[in-house]
């Protein structure tokens, strides 16, 4: 995996010849000095507006940022919180579970383990023959929940409510059945979802009658592939849990991945101050709205002119909208909002809180660095196929989610180069509480410092330590000094760690950043976004 090398030179291929004195940077050096000259401008620029109106990156820039936070207020009120909601009480049922079943009853915790190694044998060997990678078998109990289970779910929640009507009992146990407990069975499917987006180039799945003739696995053909399998979680599990088939695919894919969360990125948090807590999440939120509903991805490639991309989104909508039209005609509007519509509501809130928080981060001298952009952790209590190594997902999208650790360690030296934002022994949803409480001191402890270096010349690259656990080896490590200076330095190394990472969340571009991102978007429209091969 290459570092962020601020040296290699500019490629253009389809640029046109430059304007006469017009200065063309030739190298991204170069380019982040003409990057701060026009910031400057955009700056006064933004004094000006007063509001942040037309300061904004495309579509963001129509409207005032006083429109667009009084409409994330609506939502923030009608769509996250409720969205929400049932979330956090199948967490809390879940812990209750997990407690009572589990971790204080052996006879029942020897029983369910007994049955986790019996399902992954079965499995296992179910993945043998049908899967193009055999270590993908974990994937499959979780897709017989959701292509089995929950429509049968569906299904029963239906007749009781054409039979008794709208049941607040009914509408729990579906939703908290359909959740799984602490979530997991809706964070499996949409991890799944973005694992088949990112697949579209093979599948998942092998050709079977070629596994059985020739022992070989190939994939599945590419009409086969892109009718059926490649859509097997986003059509026909996914409108259960509030997905549009072909949004990672298209969407996630074209513009999430070719930007990176750049301001090219239409549910960017880059212009954004993410220190300012909840209010910039407010002024936020509708973009996410918008992505995922569809709408801004369908703008931005017709803008575009990718027609291809255009139709995949728009197939994708029609078929769920459809399918939405489908049931309020044959339900009823109580039951398709209480059933079917609620699920795209949880989505938004859930997974938009997720995509803020996993690229809050940006280094003003390097603000496409990607070590520092996507964030990474370690013995995450959420870790779902290895998602939580966020930068590697980004930099080697096809690296197989079993390697993923390997590829972090591998490539170390460049996480301790850009002094990375990798932290440890935490989740999500604690950036949640972190940084909407803006408790920065608490969000600080869990930061891995990979550039530490311990008093005993031990390197934290090595031991990879939160702040919190570095303090408390430092302690033993100097137990024979003075304690009043040990804990003064400790201190003092605490409020720098917390000042960078304030600073990387502060850094926000403003302006309509014409001038600065000219060539640059010439370079992403070329595909030349990747950094240089000869560092890897």
């Amino acid at each position: 995996m290459p570092p962020c090398n601020p040296t290699s030179p500019v490629v253009d291929v389809t640029a046109d010849e430059p304007s006469a004195g017009k200065k063309v940077p030739k190298t991204l050096s170069e380019e982040m000095k003409l990057q701060n000259a026009a910031k400057a401008k955009a700056a006064a620029a933004a004094a000006a507006s007063g509001d942040g109106s037309g300061i904004r990156p495309f579509p963001w820039n129509y409207l005032s940022d006083t429109t667009w936070t009084l409409m994330g207020s609506v939502f923030l009120l009608t769509i996250f919180f409720p969205g929400i909601s049932m979330i956090t009480l199948s967490t809390a049922s879940g812990y209750g579970l997990y407690y009572a079943l589990y971790k204080y009853n052996p006879p029942c915790r020897f029983v369910l383990e007994k049955i986790r190694s019996l399902q992954r044998f079965v499995f296992y060997q179910i993945g043998r023959c049908i899967l193009l990678d055999t270590r993908d078998s974990s994937y499959l109990p979780w897709m017989a929940y959701g292509l089995v289970c929950v429509p049968l779910l569906f299904y029963c929640a239906l007749n009781r409510h054409l039979t008794h009507g709208f049941e607040v009992t009914t509408f729990l146990l579906y939703h908290l059945m359909r959740l799984g407990p602490r979530y997991r069975f809706f964070a499996h499917h949409e991890c799944l979802t973005h694992i088949e987006g990112h697949a579209s180039k093979d599948g998942l799945y092998c050709n079977p009658w070629t596994l059985l003739t020739t022992g070989k696995r190939v994939p599945l053909p590419k009409s086969v592939r892109r009718t059926f399998t490649d859509h097997v979680n986003s059509a026909l599990v996914g409108p259960f849990y509030g997905s549009i088939p072909n949004s990672y695919g298209a969407a996630h894919n074209k513009i999430h991945h070719r930007w990176h969360n750049d301001t090219g990125d239409v549910h960017s948090n880059m212009d954004v101050d993410r220190t300012l807590g909840i209010s910039s999440f407010v002024l936020w939120l509708p973009r996410f709205i918008a992505y995922w509903t569809g709408l801004s991805p369908v703008l931005l490639f017709w803008k575009r002119k990718e027609h291809g991309l255009l139709k995949m989104m728009l197939t994708g909508m029609l078929y769920y909208y459809g399918l939405s039209a489908l049931v309020w005609y044959k339900c009823g509007a109580l039951f398709f909002w209480a059933y079917w519509f609620y699920p795209h509501v949880e989505a938004i809130a859930f997974l938009g809180g997720i995509g803020y928080m996993w690229h809050s981060f940006s280094e003003e001298s390097d603000p496409s660095n990607q070590y520092v952009n996507s964030m990474t952790i370690l013995r995450g209590h959420d870790n779902i196929w290895n998602e939580d190594y966020h930068v590697v997902h980004h930099h080697e999208t096809f690296v197989h989610w079993t390697e993923m650790q390997d590829s972090f360690h591998r490539n170390k030296a460049h996480y301790v180069k850009s002094r990375a934002t990798v932290f440890a022994d935490c989740e999500q949803g604690l950036f949640f509480a972190w940084m909407f409480g803006k408790k920065w001191d608490e969000m600080t402890d869990f930061f891995v410092d990979m550039q530490y270096t311990f008093s005993n010349g031990d390197k934290n690259s090595d031991r990879l330590l939160n702040v919190r656990e570095v303090a408390a080896a430092e302690r033993k490590l100097r137990s024979k000094e003075d304690g009043a200076k040990v804990e003064a330095d400790l201190a003092a190394y605490h409020t720098e760690v917390k000042e960078m990472l304030l600073k990387r969340l502060r850094y926000h571009y403003m302006g309509n950043r014409q001038e600065e991102w000219s060539e640059y978007e010439k370079r992403l429209n070329a595909g030349l976004r990747e950094f240089d091969e000869k560092e890897s």
